[in-house]
């Protein structure tokens, strides 16, 4: 039987987050999605790094700590500017969308106008 370490443990969860955090990247076109699954692939990547630290029982590294913490400062940051830039795509996206039906609805009806006229 393998005796399982708290170093053993996280590595296998990081790993496990990883695989979950990249099968969401690749497998999804939502830009919301993606970005959250860049956050999971993200803690994986902290966990490995705590993992790390945590090689000799006696002393713990206080360097991949302090890396982890301004790691995760800096993904905060990094997603709510995703967020930020997603809703003002979102926000043009339905201006522009908004621009051309109502220029396709002046058409139409400019259309119609013509057809009318021309049967009279």
């Amino acid at each position: 039987m393998i005796l399982m370490t708290q170093s053993m443990l996280f590595s296998l969860c990081a790993v496990i987050l990883l695989a979950i955090g990249l099968i969401g990247f690749l497998l999804t076109s939502d830009f919301l999605r993606k970005l959250l699954a860049l956050n999971v692939i993200g803690m994986a990547i902290f966990m490995v790094l705590i993992a790390a630290a945590n090689n000799d029982p006696n002393a713990v590294d206080p360097l991949p700590h302090a890396m982890v913490l301004t790691g995760i400062v800096v993904a905060a940051a990094g997603t709510a500017l995703g967020l930020n830039l997603a809703s003002k795509i979102v926000k043009f996206a339905r201006s522009i969308q908004g621009e051309n039906t109502a220029i396709e609805n002046k058409k139409s009806n400019a259309t119609q106008d013509s057809s009318s006229g021309q049967t009279d």
